[in-house]
């Protein structure tokens, strides 16, 4: 079959129009057309494939259509990618399937971090436009927004536990003194025992974030990312504690601290307190509230610790807990890196 002859089949094939004779020459053409390179896939994969090949081809007809002063490719150019992707499909004893995200080997350009056998690697993408969660072997969790991806070995070797993360994600790492969990993300390495934490890219420089919700973790440069060492360079590194982020700047080297946007209840015990007060001095609230969040709160002014409120503030986000009892004694307050500074003149 020429090209127009593929063409007037194709579209009566979107259209439901074919008979059973037409589509048996379409099957025929796209077995034909490349049968080494899909030798080796299930019937469900080459009918998959095919699909897609057939949809492909459809909408580049629909375009050409619009504009038919572009150049036509032939159609081995056109399906050149999608054949090309069902060599590497027969090449990885066909882990993948088309539409799919599956379990994958590391592909051998990627520049690996993770310290295990090549053929220990896996690594799997989020192709989807909603989160996905991954378990790993220790029971630990990622959630990996659209777009990302992370590599890890099929099994943590003894000593550690190592995952490489290209994007944004949310980890639950299980908690296991013996075995400190790494995250390898762009230049910096995030090191924790047992905790979660959310790491990002910010689109703003390519910067990354780091912010924690439980636990401690601690966040410094990957020196072996670096092409060039200085032999007196020594690695910027920070201990971030509940609702504490870092901000890593690669091109000056810089890591900014600072508080979460919106800052959660640091603990379990922390979500069943109430915190309702009658005639209770800011000394007290304040350190509730640093119980609760895990977030140091400062007095600019001694004054300040001995004003009382009176109210109901358990089910408000943290700033507005902070609005509202701040307000009630003519103060106000601001974000410091890490803490937060009340001000005010203080109660007679």
């Amino acid at each position: 079959m020429n090209i127009k002859e593929i063409q007037a089949l194709l579209l009566k094939y979107q259209n439901g129009q074919c008979s059973e004779e037409e589509v048996a020459k379409i099957h025929y053409w796209y077995e034909n057309l490349h049968e080494d390179s899909t030798s080796g896939l299930s019937g469900a994969e080459r009918e998959n494939m095919e699909s897609r090949i057939l949809d492909h081809l459809m909408a580049e007809i629909r375009e050409d259509k619009l504009q038919e002063t572009k150049p036509v490719r032939s159609l081995w150019q056109r399906a050149a990618p999608y054949l090309s992707a069902a060599a590497v499909i027969i090449a990885i004893c066909g882990y993948v399937f088309f539409g799919k995200t599956a379990l994958n080997p590391v592909a051998k350009s990627e520049q690996i971090l993770v310290q295990a056998p090549a053929d220990q690697l896996f690594t799997q993408q989020n192709h989807s436009s909603i989160t996905r969660k991954i378990m790993l072997e220790d029971g630990s969790a990622v959630t990996l927004t659209p777009g990302s991806k992370i590599i890890y070995p099929k099994k943590f070797p003894k000593d550690k536990r190592e995952v490489q993360l290209m994007g944004d994600a949310f980890f639950e790492i299980t908690k296991n003194p013996d075995k400190p969990f790494f995250v390898y993300s762009g230049k910096l390495v995030t090191r924790v025992l047992g905790t979660s934490f959310r790491i990002k890219t910010n689109s703003e420089g390519q910067a990354l974030e780091v912010e924690v919700v439980t636990g401690k973790v601690s966040v410094f440069e990957n020196d072996d990312s670096f092409a060039e060492k200085s032999p007196d360079h020594q690695s910027n590194g920070v201990v971030l504690t509940p609702n504490q982020r870092v901000t890593y700047f690669p091109e000056s080297r810089h890591l900014m601290t600072g508080l979460v946007v919106a800052p959660v209840k640091a603990s379990i015990n922390a979500d069943e307190s109430r915190l309702v007060f009658n005639n209770i001095v800011m000394g007290s609230i304040v350190e509730a509230l640093h119980k609760t969040y895990g977030i140091e709160i400062v007095f600019a002014n001694d004054r300040l610790a001995e004003c009382t409120f009176t109210g109901d503030i358990t089910d408000l986000p943290l700033y507005e807990k902070l609005d509202l009892v701040c307000g009630s004694i003519g103060a106000d307050y601001e974000i410091k890196g890490t803490r937060i500074l009340i001000n005010g003149r203080g109660c007679e």
